[in-house]
């Protein structure tokens, strides 16, 4: 019998609290067992850190040294540090980064800086938020105030700047997310550069789908670790509040992620505990009757810092501008780290997120009427019969465990068990054809539920080493997961004796007979995956890099299916052995600011597919080339690319006219030469001091062989730019912010009754933001999107839904 969410939450949260105590225990022995002895202080260290911006260095300063760097001056973010080359004391190569600054250091404890300003006779130091950067987060944007990073990982493992990586990554930062209040993974992925949200339904709808580069996205990763293609685990309408921010590279991910689509990958990166005490609570209201109260505090929790905690907690409900629709969730996620030794991190955490939405559609609705015209229905139409809902939950525990060598190699094991559950009660009238009386139209009822759960390990090393007389980077890694999809089975679209019609469809308010659906069976889904994975990053010269990689995966594929009082049916079994995706960049320094890059990806995707003998259809293959020019400006503080790309898929399964497969289904072929070209450019960080902006412009169409356009409901164009400034002087309190998603038209074609076409028109939304920050802890935003309320669809076909027309948020937020 499966078990309820608090349930599970109570028999996880157990074995957490295991794992926290004998982290707090370990933590206060490494406490007492002593700090760096003095002379160690005075060790020299290599350092090769360019000029960047003074938060960034300093997390490189901690990176090379292992010391904390604590600090309460806002100031920092003001400058901007000189590059710093060669070997250096800590002392030495502080005083280089903090020439010109103001600022003071001292060390007040073996391993651990602390800047300030000067104290005058007319100042007192003022304790305010401590902002912290720690040695083994490279990344981290949470504090710095950027709409840029200054390390990604997502394309290749190795941890890159995003001029030195060869590949279109796309970082949607803390900040960025703060600003917009994108409150859902899936909000980030409407606003980040060559993504299109086709939104057919309410949130928690398995109909919502995301595309990049002319295919749909697959590939979910939370802090680098693979998500199972097993239907229900996938994290597109995660809550945000837990993560620092959102990496998404664009193209083939096999290295990393193994199986998947030639599209792009969506990486979460997860908040850590900070070293000091610090936090924010705030409440927002706005449109709809849309209501969030989010907190998050982090700091110490024993006196030397060894040990550190966080807990973020997220409570939201509200309605809609869809007629009864209303959606509700619940998000709790708590983080302990403790250093075991100086170098040595451990970590446990356990995260809890439901979702659950009322009224709710799979889909929209009718497009046309029966005769071909136009339906042109409300905005607020609900397709959806008043007792269908989607419930979707996930409780995961996680643990890691790093250790860093004195020959600056880092090990890291991961594990994470994520149980997730989804229960979905599906009755939405888009069945028939509705005539311009309102008849016509009925209900699909049905329901589905499961209980997935996945089991994930990784096993990584990274780290320099010497060739040739000239240092180069490595990685190798491990991973496998095991994920179980299983559940009852239930009726589905034809019920016996149930009448599904819709008496009128314009005055309908969603009452109909409840189905009362009964499990009729039972199903299960397996999933296995194993990888080995190593990529280097060579430099042949100063201005040349060349990073190759490659991956060899095992996977497998399981499905059988259980009727009330009958025998088990093998529904699928396949598998893969030995399968490479290779990996291939490289990228030259043109100039101090700008770098010509190109690479070749690849990844796989297992098919069920049939041809007429009887036999698999091999994997569909997705192979990605890019190239073009990243930029660096402003030492760091401003990142910018223009990218070229080729994605090309073979083996893509194509009905092969009236054949059959041996057990009567459609028998397919596999065909070579579906492609997708196009570019894109992007910029995103400070332009000015003060003046932040993200965004970019895409274009991509995907063909068939035969030079057929595909995808066509899906925009061949789109640009996306959000910006902020924040005033100096005496109005340092005020930040503004606008931000524009333009998109091309979009065709559905044939999707009338009579082989109409549906087009939407290009069209452009408009949004606002403004916060006032009237103390140091206490701030007022608002936010109001679709400013020009323009009406338009997410989604056409024979069916469409509307995207939001306009609407406001106010939010109040307290830090410390």
């Amino acid at each position: 019998m499966a078990l309820s969410a608090a349930a599970r939450l109570r028999r996880i949260s157990l074995g957490a609290a295991v794992s926290i105590m004998a982290l707090v225990q370990a933590g206060a022995l490494a406490a007492q067992e002593g700090a760096a002895d003095a002379a160690q202080m005075q060790s020299v260290y290599p350092f090769d850190i360019i000029a960047k911006p003074l938060p960034q260095a300093i997390a490189d300063f901690s990176g090379v040294t292992g010391l904390q760097v604590l600090y309460t001056e806002r100031s920092v973010f003001d400058h901007q540090a000189p590059a710093l080359k060669g070997s250096f004391t800590a002392s030495q190569a502080l005083e280089r980064l903090l020439a010109g600054t103001g600022l003071l250091w001292r060390f007040t404890s073996a391993d651990t800086v602390t800047l300030e300003k000067p104290v005058t006779n007319d100042d007192e130091v003022q304790l305010g938020p401590v902002l912290v950067t720690g040695s083994m987060n490279p990344g981290t944007t949470e504090g710095t105030g950027s709409f840029t990073t200054d390390s990604v990982s997502t394309s290749t493992g190795l941890n890159l700047s995003l001029r030195e990586t060869p590949q279109a990554t796309t970082v949607t930062t803390r900040q960025q997310i703060q600003d917009q209040q994108l409150n859902s993974v899936q909000d980030v992925l409407n606003q980040t550069v060559g993504l299109s949200v086709s939104q057919t339904g309410a949130i928690g709808s398995d109909n919502n789908a995301v595309y990049a580069r002319g295919f749909a996205i697959s590939n979910y990763q939370t802090d680098g670790l693979p998500r199972s293609t097993v239907y229900g685990m996938d994290d597109s309408i995660a809550d945000t509040a837990l993560y620092d921010r959102v990496e998404v590279v664009r193209g083939a991910t096999g290295l990393l992620n193994g199986v998947g689509d030639p599209s792009a990958t969506v990486n979460l990166i997860r908040k850590r505990p900070t070293f000091n005490f610090a936090g924010y609570g705030q409440v927002s209201g706005g449109s709809w009757n849309t209501y969030r109260a989010e907190g998050d505090v982090s700091g110490p929790l024993n006196g030397s810092g060894t040990v550190r905690g966080r807990l973020v907690g997220v409570l939201q409900d509200g309605d809609s501008y869809v007629s009864r629709l209303t959606t509700e969730k619940q998000i709790l996620y708590g983080m302990v780290e403790a250093d075991l030794t100086p170098n040595t991190l451990a970590s446990v955490a356990v995260e809890y997120q439901n979702h659950h939405a009322d009224d709710a559609s799979r889909a929209g609705f009718p497009l046309f009427f029966s005769d071909g015209g136009l339906a042109n229905l409300s905005r607020s139409t609900n397709s959806s019969a008043d007792w269908t809902y989607h419930e979707n939950s996930n409780l995961s525990i996680l643990t890691s465990l790093e250790h860093r060598f004195e020959n600056d190699w880092t090990v890291k094991f991961d594990y994470e068990h994520s149980d997730r559950k989804y229960d979905t009660m599906i009755g939405y009238g888009i069945r028939g054809s509705l005539n311009r009386d309102g008849t016509g139209m009925s209900i699909w009822p049905g329901r589905w539920a499961a209980d997935p759960v996945q089991d994930t390990f990784a096993l990584t090393a990274s780290g320099p080493y010497q060739l040739f007389g000239r240092q180069h980077e490595a990685m190798v890694g491990a991973t496998a997961y095991w994920a179980d999809g299983g559940g009852d089975t239930f009726p589905l679209w034809f019920l016996d004796g149930y009448d599904p019609t819709i008496d009128n469809y314009f005055t309908w308010d969603g009452r109909i007979a409840n189905p009362n659906i009964q499990a009729n069976g039972t199903f299960t889904k397996d999933e296995r995956q194993i990888a080995g994975y190593a990529a280097t990053r060579l430099r042949p010269t100063d201005d040349l890099a060349v990073i190759l990689g490659a991956r060899v995966t095992d996977w497998r594929y399981k499905e059988t299916n259980t009727p009330d009082g009958g025998a088990t049916e093998l529904v699928d079994n396949r598998q893969e052995n030995g399968v490479v995706t290779p990996y291939a960049g490289v990228v030259y320094d043109l100039t101090q600011n700008f770098s010509l890059y190109a690479s070749y990806t690849s990844i796989f995707k297992p098919q069920s597919e049939q041809d007429v003998t009887g036999r698999t259809l091999d994997p569909l293959e997705g192979n990605g080339y890019e190239g073009g020019v990243t930029a660096s400006f402003l030492d760091g503080a401003l990142n910018g690319r223009f990218a070229m790309f080729e994605i090309q898929q073979d083996n893509l399964a194509v009905a092969d006219g009236d054949n059959l497969a041996p057990d009567g289904s459609q028998a397919y072929r596999a065909v070579d030469g579906t492609t997708s070209k196009g570019f894109e450019l992007e910029l995103f960080g400070e332009v000015l001091p003060g003046w932040q902006v993200g965004g970019g412009y895409a274009q991509a169409r995907p063909k068939d062989a035969d030079g057929n356009e595909l995808n066509t409901e899906i925009p061949e164009k789109t640009f996306k730019l959000f910006s902020t400034y924040q005033f100096p002087g005496i109005w340092d309190g005020l930040t503004v912010g606008a931000g524009v998603r333009w998109q091309s038209s979009m065709l559905a074609q044939d999707a009338g009754p009579n082989g109409e076409d549906f087009k939407q028109d290009d069209l452009a939304i408009v949004d606002l933001m403004a916060r006032y920050r009237f103390t140091e802890n206490f701030s007022l935003m608002a936010n109001i999107n679709n400013l020009f309320d323009k009406e338009y669809y997410t989604s056409i076909g024979a069916n469409g839904f509307y995207g939001a027309p306009l609407n406001f948020l106010l939010t109040a937020r307290a830090e410390w």
